[in-house]
């Protein structure tokens, strides 16, 4: 019996086999597609933390922060004081109440100790996440104003000052971001929110 077909299969075969390294070759030597370069051809320098301590909205957010505290020190003096008073009383009254009702006075008394003692934590919380709220909102803004300077300038790559020993005086770029961070703060406000605590 004659088989038809094979000088066919065996052509098909010897051309994909001698051919192979041609085309091998041929995708060898294709060039790569090319990559964004990554050449950083300008610098600049910022020192962060030089221009957070410099920043005149800084300055302001403590002077506003040292008043609250000073307000919050001035209405818990004055409850201190009268719960002094309210001791004072209740030592002098102690042979004159029964004792239930006395220890039921010494109950409350302690009750608005404690209820002061938590208010005074809460507010200084308070002051503290404000504090920290605003430091946080500075710095974002001076961030953004490096960013800004950098696409203003051209300017490949932005080291903060900690990063860089040496460096030539006209990369430092801080004086403008500082310059223009007091422009943007200089009608700047902070509030202290206290949330009331939460009944038991």
């Amino acid at each position: 019996m004659k088989i038809y077909g094979f000088p066919l299969f065996a052509a098909l075969c010897s051309y994909l086999v001698l051919g192979m390294p041609a085309v091998l070759a041929q995708s060898a030597t294709e060039p790569a597609p090319s990559s964004p370069s990554m050449e950083v051809q300008r610098i600049g320098l910022a020192d962060l933390n030089g221009i957070l301590r410099a920043a005149d909205a800084n300055v302001k957010v403590r002077e506003l922060l040292d008043t609250q505290r000073q307000k919050f020190q001035d209405e818990f003096s004055l409850v201190e004081a009268e719960l002094q008073q309210t001791e004072r009383d209740l030592m002098s009254k102690r042979e004159l109440l029964s004792a239930d009702e006395y220890d039921r006075q010494i109950k409350a008394f302690q009750a608005r100790v404690t209820q002061l003692q938590q208010d005074i934590q809460r507010k200084r919380q308070a002051i503290d996440n404000a504090y920290q709220k605003a430091q946080s909102d500075i710095r974002a803004e001076a961030l953004s104003i490096i960013t800004e300077i950098a696409r203003d300038m051209n300017l490949d790559l932005v080291l903060n000052r900690d990063a860089s020993l040496i460096f030539l005086p006209h990369l430092n770029i801080s004086d403008e971001v500082l310059t223009r961070l007091n422009e943007r703060t200089k009608n700047a406000r902070i509030e202290i929110q206290v949330q009331e605590p939460q009944s038991q």
